[in-house]
């Protein structure tokens, strides 16, 4: 009479080295971890078991964070774009496109390049965190230029730099 307990969880190990990144997810029952070997872990907290990892990366995982409502995990790298994943399964649901905001260029020349000019200087994100009532994400940038650091009291200088921040409304149907 053992075999009543229909759980067919997976089980993962988890990383295969060092986590840099972890965060609860807002309703306490989730765990996401990130770490050198480009895995994002997604954990029962109850039982602290591995049920799903997002292994989409290549390069280590920087930051991780749960939306609001605990259904969406994010996760960024220095590869471009951020990966949204579901948070239970780990599927794939979308990505984040951080474009270019460097006012060097013609305020629209971004939307006329084609997409793989366009990819190739995106970049990834070193954090990111969920707001914690809507689906919006804020973005570190990692591939801020800074134009010229030994002038700072010229706060106009630094034209050609990225946005630091970027915010990130998700289209997403709830």
């Amino acid at each position: 009479h053992h075999h009543h307990h229909h759980h067919h969880h997976h089980v993962f190990v988890g990383h295969t080295g060092p986590i840099y990144t972890l965060r609860f997810s807002p309703d306490g029952m989730k765990l996401a971890t990130g770490g050198c070997d480009a895995l994002v872990g997604l954990w029962d907290v109850p039982s602290m078991v591995c049920r799903a990892t997002v292994s989409r990366r290549t390069k280590f995982i920087r930051g991780v964070s749960y939306s609001h409502d605990s259904k969406i995990v994010a996760c960024c790298s220095e590869e471009n774009g951020i990966h949204l994943s579901d948070s239970i399964t780990g599927k794939h649901i979308g990505d984040i496109h951080l474009l270019p905001t460097s006012s060097s260029s013609s305020s629209n020349s971004r939307f006329n390049h084609s997409s793989s000019s366009l990819l190739s200087n995106l970049g990834g994100s070193d954090e990111i965190a969920f707001h914690p009532k809507a689906y919006i994400l804020a973005c570190a940038r990692g591939d801020v230029v800074h134009a010229s650091n030994n002038n700072s009291n010229n706060s106009g200088s630094g034209a050609n730099q990225l946005q630091q921040v970027a915010i990130a409304k998700l289209n997403m149907s709830s």
